[in-house]
């Protein structure tokens, strides 16, 4: 039987709490999370536990690390993984969720917009640019613009969704 599986995330954009409601049901049965990474989880098999998981999102500068998993630890919820800025917390089922009322959640959803923003803005400036040298090039290196042009506009086409996703939940709270 194998010790380790896999699951890849919605995104935390479009299904953050479908994501985490899988992680209970695994966790009911044993699959505990051990790493998160933007695509997905690996979950490692043990002993079954009955829990709720919550993510916030927040840069924490240098020396910061103690006192902000302090203040989820004080209020019931254990420090699981970390990825760059997103950070997962579990808790036994009925514990007092992490955000509990609009504004809060409306103020993570805007940190999680911010996060991305260098993404998003990169990737513009990106696309425009080889659209542009695509335009103005000839022969081959116009063909080679083309192609580095369509592989930027697919990672610009994701990144915008995500942040217009983000903006609808934010609005729809408050």
């Amino acid at each position: 039987m194998t010790k380790t599986k896999y699951f890849t995330s919605g995104g935390i954009a479009f299904s953050e709490n479908s994501d985490l409601k899988r992680l209970k049901k695994f966790a009911s049965k044993g699959w505990n999370v051990k790493r998160y990474r933007g695509m997905g989880y690996e979950l490692e098999k043990g002993e079954p536990e009955l829990v709720d998981f919550s993510i916030d999102i927040h840069h924490l500068a240098k020396g910061d690390e103690d006192e902000y998993f302090a203040m989820f630890e004080y209020a019931g919820w254990e420090h699981v993984c970390t990825s760059y800025n997103t950070h997962l917390f579990k808790a036994p089922v009925g514990t007092e969720p992490i955000y509990s009322d609009r504004e809060t959640k409306a103020e993570k959803l805007l940190r999680l917009q911010n996060s991305i923003m260098p993404a998003i803005w990169m990737t513009v400036c990106f696309t425009v640019i080889t659209y542009v040298l695509m335009l103005f090039t000839g022969g081959a290196m116009s063909v080679v613009f083309e192609v580095v042009f369509v592989v930027s506009l697919m990672l610009m086409v994701p990144c915008i969704s995500m942040y217009i996703a983000l903006t609808y939940r934010r609005l729809r709270l408050q």
